[in-house]
């Protein structure tokens, strides 16, 4: 057991840093081939790591708010805190009216303000709640119930930019892809002697170039947009680079390195979109320009790991500080 989580934290901690470089102004050619798999592959791996459960709803509905929608105000209100105090400094006024800023706090309106990546929790948290039903109610016809979802995931797929409250519009592949998590873990699809072959990961990468190279069109998939291409190869794409991410993960195993950055990906998503605003304000002092939207591969792949050396500095001294719980550092 512990061996298994020792790589999944390897793959959680390569896959948060692939998400802050895709933000950090990074390349359309880097970001067609981060965008293509990156967020399924966080739902993947919580499919992954969920456990049949004889606890009530009740019960579940409490342990999983609090695993994920209590960082999330936290974030959003420390947010909403940094943003408009920037903003009141420089111009005087709010980042939003104060509408906006209520419905985006309680993401009402499909938009979750600044700190877009804060998405992901609620939406993590509306399939953990489904898949629960799902998993621990649902005797017989799962796999309609599966076919059901993918459908409605096809059908909403055509609301390409339309943004649901709580990102409803995305529950449903979000969900399939939790459940392809859960399903690798059951069927040991890892365990697979052929998946042991070196071979395979090789075939894999290229497999998965070519999907969303070629078949998919150099499509930048946006997953919270729906933007996402070919439907139906979005998802192979999508398997591919999680099949091949976790055959590499497995073959790393234990890393410390990105073991860290794995357990803290919660602190890193909620947090990594300030680094933006010093990034924004330095390349304007430098500069004397406003960023761009893209720069060099180099440029944007120095940014990220300037921003993970920070992020290992500042885990390093609240946990020395014994104040580390109080960030959701673990």
């Amino acid at each position: 057991m512990e061996k298994r989580l020792d790589w999944i934290d390897t793959a959680k901690g390569i896959g948060i840093f692939l998400v802050v470089w895709g933000h950090f102004y990074a390349s359309d050619a880097v970001k067609i081939v981060i965008y293509g798999f990156h967020m399924p592959l966080f739902f993947f791996l919580s499919g992954y790591l969920y456990k049949q459960t004889s606890i009530g709803f009740l019960s579940f509905l409490r342990k999983t708010s609090k695993k994920l929608l209590f960082p999330f105000f936290i974030f959003q209100v420390a947010t909403l805190l940094v943003v408009n105090g920037i903003a009141l400094i420089g111009s005087q006024q709010l980042y939003e009216t104060p509408v906006t800023l209520v419905t985006q706090l309680f993401f009402l309106d499909g938009e979750v303000g600044f700190n877009t990546p804060l998405w992901f929790l609620v939406v993590l948290f509306n399939v953990e709640m489904l898949f629960y039903l799902f998993a621990r109610y649902l005797k017989k016809g799962k796999w309609l119930v599966v076919i059901a979802v993918l459908l409605l995931a096809f059908l909403l797929s055509s609301q390409v930019n339309e943004r649901f409250a709580f990102g409803l519009h995305i529950v449903p592949l979000s969900w399939f892809f939790y459940y392809a998590g859960f399903q690798c873990k059951a069927q040991s699809v890892f365990r697979w002697q052929l998946c042991q072959r070196g071979y395979i990961i090789t075939l894999g990468a290229v497999s998965y170039l070519y999907t969303v190279i070629y078949l998919n069109h150099s499509q930048i998939a946006g997953f919270r947009s729906n933007n996402l291409g070919n439907f139906f190869v979005f998802i192979i794409g999508a398997l591919l680079g999680i099949f091949v991410l976790c055959l590499l993960c497995q073959k790393i195993g234990k890393s410390k390195l990105w073991g860290a950055f794995g357990r803290n990906s919660l602190f890193i998503f909620g947090t990594h979109y300030f680094c933006l605003i010093l990034y924004a304000h330095l390349i304007k002092y430098i500069t004397g320009d406003l960023a761009q939207a893209t720069y060099p591969i180099w440029m944007t792949l120095g940014l990220t790991i300037i921003a993970f050396a920070g992020y290992s500095i500042f885990f390093k001294i609240t946990r020395k500080l014994g104040i580390a719980h109080y960030f959701f550092i673990k």
